[in-house]
């Protein structure tokens, strides 16, 4: 276990000459806000990995700058969350990300793989899986949590070059490449702004359009307050109050009173900003949501089923080239697309830019524009463009 920055950045520079590098990530989110970082793990091209104790290492500077490299690959499987948490840690932005199970969309299976079936299936591999709920916080860590993380960062430079052997069969390589700037974006590692968005609040119901704003003030409150104190959402409210006073609204501070989900202490903690929260919310000073009736307001009576249409073509075209289709865009992406065609600005489309411009998403332009039909394919009874 690397406990001391001096070793840490010993292992960041081996990780440099070796030109990549897998990591991953054992940490615990059951009473935090954020996820507390216990483990990191470092697997070096000769199946060596180093295991880093997150809790004794009071500067990482030299983990900052490997992330930051951009001459080194970073090799992590369902990247986005390891990422932000490292973000958090180090304080530097990742460049050269290379996520397995993204990737391997690419050739032939799911992105959503997990990396014990990834591993399973490309190189015969076998992982145990069996300390997922270990304490990683606790120590000493024990053997077999010491083997599990291990494990997780050993093969990971030779499951990347399998990836891109398979990749170049099939001239895929610079889609990859083209794939993963995605994790470079500044913005995937910002904190959103509670106020303007519509905070998930089980039970809520149908609202009047002053309980939506008192609601989402409510949980504006919340949120800021739980960032803030690295506490979990409940902690500082619960679901079910933030229902009652959203629906039962009182009519002055000293008017709220305890019920499930808020108790006295909290209560007396938090008064007057629950209540300045609802004023707010009541007096309706809210920035609009984005993009909030955009779609009800261009919508006609046909575009679902041009919306399946859409999903047909890209289904097909995927089946037929062993792409998963759940790299193209969600089905919320591809509405926002067939509403706006023919008319569409590329930089607001992904499926028009880059790989999947070239792959499908010019093609699809091209049918919702009226050129072109869809139709089976006779040999392989998948949809096809044709002219």
């Amino acid at each position: 276990m690397i406990t001391t920055t001096k070793d840490l950045s010993r292992a960041c520079q081996e990780a440099r000459a070796a030109g990549a590098v897998g990591i991953d990530t054992e940490f615990v989110w059951s009473r935090t806000y954020y996820p507390t970082l216990g483990v990191v793990q470092m697997g070096y091209p000769d199946k060596k990995p180093a295991l880093i104790d997150a809790l004794a290492i009071d500067d990482w500077t030299p983990f900052a700058k490997l992330m930051a490299d951009t001459k080194t690959v970073k090799i992590l499987h369902d990247a986005q969350q390891d990422l932000t948490i490292l973000k958090r840690a180090c304080g530097a932005s990742p460049k050269n990300i290379f996520d397995t199970q993204r990737c391997a969309g690419f050739v032939g299976l799911s992105a959503t793989i997990s990396l014990r079936d990834l591993l399973k299936s490309m190189m015969k591999i076998r992982l145990e899986k069996t300390e997922t709920q270990s304490d990683w916080l606790a120590r000493p860590l024990t053997d077999a949590q010491l083997v599990y993380a291990a494990d997780d960062v050993a093969h990971s430079t030779e499951l990347m070059e399998r990836i891109f052997e398979k990749a170049d069969a099939t001239e895929r390589r610079e889609w990859i490449l083209n794939e993963m700037e995605y994790y470079e974006q500044e913005s995937l590692y910002e904190e959103s702004d509670p106020d303007v968005e519509m905070p998930r609040v089980r039970g809520s119901g149908a609202l009047t359009h002053q309980q939506r704003n008192v609601l989402r003030c409510l949980g504006a409150w919340r949120e800021h307050s739980a960032r803030h104190r690295n506490l979990p959402r409940n902690f500082i409210l619960s679901d079910d109050a933030i229902v009652s006073l959203t629906k039962r609204l009182p009519d002055c501070a000293q008017s709220i009173r305890p019920m499930k989900g808020l108790t006295e202490k909290t209560l007396e903690r938090n008064r007057s900003k629950i209540w300045a929260a609802i004023e707010r919310g009541i007096g309706g000073d809210l920035p609009d949501l984005p993009n909030g009736n955009a779609r009800t307001a261009c919508c006609d009576d046909g575009y679902e089923a041009r919306v399946d249409f859409a999903l047909a073509y890209i289904k097909g075209t995927c089946m037929a080239a062993k792409v998963d289709p759940a790299l193209i865009g969600n089905r919320s992406e591809i509405t926002s697309l067939v509403l706006g065609a023919p008319d569409l600005n590329p930089q607001n489309h992904r499926i028009l830019r880059g790989w999947r411009a070239e792959f499908c998403g010019l093609g699809l332009l091209e049918l919702l524009s009226g050129k072109g039909s869809l139709s089976i394919d006779p040999s392989s009874k998948l949809p096809r463009q044709a002219d």
